[in-house]
């Protein structure tokens, strides 16, 4: 029996085409077969570049750390950020690319024609995070670009790459053409649909900085948008996880109150320090609204943007400047604490690091040898007014004026900002006296 042309009607007696009826079968096997060879391609990119590239990836990898992430959000971020550099970051001086170098490789010919036909196009392939308009049929759906608002069709090529995602969901991840649709590579990390406003918002914002379209943005500056999406997912965790003590919570609430402008690299600093910092010191909470104040202070030099100072957060939290201060001093005091220490226990060269250019403890206000010698003599009269007499702020700043008139008479304070180290005085007495436990 002569095979059926797919136009005409099926010889099952069904009334209706061949292609329609027994003949969707045998082109849903193909096409079946197509998309499992995809996959296997796919595998085998990531193959060539782990073999031939590694330096590149290593390289990727060490300029976007997520250490401090979830592990599984970890994870997903790495593979992302695997899938941008093999299709978006050149390799040399020509622009040449993991996936074009993949290209010109012999090992690209082991896959049938049909599949090396979809590989041509990859080339057009783009990061995206794309808000799931709607499901279709299985393994399918509309995504519309958070930057571009284009909207694009997804197919699935295996049901286990289907992440775990409703309307409204943000999907992170690297588009590839496939037919007249588009498929993901590898796979796509789902973000929460109550982040995706501001996440929308802080993405343009970093688009319109960067002064590129949509496309060029993603290729160029896809690891920053997704170190804003990783940092805003985090904030949104942190913010609806329970809490044991309801004052705890209270803080956390404050800040998101108050703080409905502010970047989410700020607001997950916040988030993860307040958490740990709970964990660790079941902190007794007199005014939530101080503490949220200080956390705001300390975030912003966590994350080394938008800066706040003592000063400020007091006044748009409405609280006295002086209970921040303290306060802020306590979360310093913790975070030094929850540096990594070397083998030795002293620390490391980081961690000085950190302390210098952070904190700014001591930084403009030790002018040689002498000087610093005469600070830490004076650090020891506070220790012992500390053991006599308790704590007493008059005595203190007694001392220092006593101690600013000694030096300037000895010649120390040439070259020396006075004011500023008044002020960091201060902040050492303040060190001093919450690590001897004083409340």
């Amino acid at each position: 029996m002569a095979k059926a042309s797919r136009n005409n009607l099926c010889p099952c007696g069904s009334g209706k085409m061949y292609k329609h009826c027994c003949g969707k079968q045998e082109a849903v096997s193909i096409a079946s077969i197509i998309e499992r060879e995809l996959v296997e391609c796919m595998q085998d990119v990531v193959l060539f570049a782990s073999e031939r590239y590694e330096d590149v990836l290593v390289e990727t990898m060490a300029e976007c750390s997520f250490q401090w992430f979830p592990e599984e959000l970890e994870a997903g971020a790495h593979l992302l950020l695997m899938d941008w550099a093999v299709f978006c970051r050149p390799v040399d001086e020509k622009g040449t690319t993991i996936f074009s170098a993949y290209m010109q490789d012999r090992r690209r010919n082991r896959w049938r024609p049909a599949v090396q036909a979809h590989l041509e196009r990859w080339t057009e392939g783009i990061p995206s995070f794309g808000e799931i308009v709607r499901f279709d049929e299985e393994r399918r759906l509309m995504v519309r670009d958070l930057v571009s608002g284009e909207e694009k069709r997804v197919r699935f090529l295996t049901s286990e790459t289907v992440p775990p995602a409703e309307e409204g969901d943000v999907l992170l991840g690297f588009l590839l053409p496939y037919g007249e649709e588009f498929t993901y590579f590898i796979a796509a990390l789902p973000f929460p649909k109550n982040g995706r406003t501001r996440l929308a918002h802080a993405i343009e914002a970093e688009r319109k900085r960067s002064g590129k379209a949509a496309d060029a943005f993603w290729r160029t500056s896809f690891p920053e948008a997704l170190d804003l999406a990783l940092h805003e997912w985090l904030w949104q965790l942190s913010a609806e996880l329970e809490w044991n003590d309801p004052d705890e919570e209270a803080v956390l609430h404050e800040l998101k109150r108050r703080e409905e402008k502010t970047s989410s690299r700020v607001l997950s600093h916040a988030a993860f320090f307040w958490r740990m910092y709970c964990e660790q010191d079941e902190p007794a909470i007199d005014d939530p609204v101080v503490y949220a104040a200080a956390l705001r202070h300390v975030a912003g030099q966590m994350a080394e943007e938008e800066f706040m100072d003592a000063e400020e957060a007091a006044a748009r939290y409405g609280v006295a400047a002086e209970e921040v201060e303290s306060t802020s001093m306590e979360f310093i005091l913790f975070a030094v604490e929850m540096l990594d220490r070397d083998e030795d226990g002293e620390w490391d060269d980081d961690d000085e690091e950190w302390l210098d250019d952070e904190w700014d403890f001591e930084e403009g206000m030790i002018d040689g040898d002498e000087l610093d010698d005469a600070i830490d003599e004076w650090l020891d009269e506070v220790e012992e007014l500390f053991d006599d007499e308790g704590w007493d702020t008059d005595q203190v700043r007694r001392l220092i004026d006593k101690a600013m008139r000694t030096w300037k008479k000895d010649g120390l304070l040439e070259g020396v900002d006075e004011a500023e180290l008044r002020e960091e005085l201060e902040e050492l007495v303040w060190q001093t006296f919450a690590g001897r436990g004083f409340c």
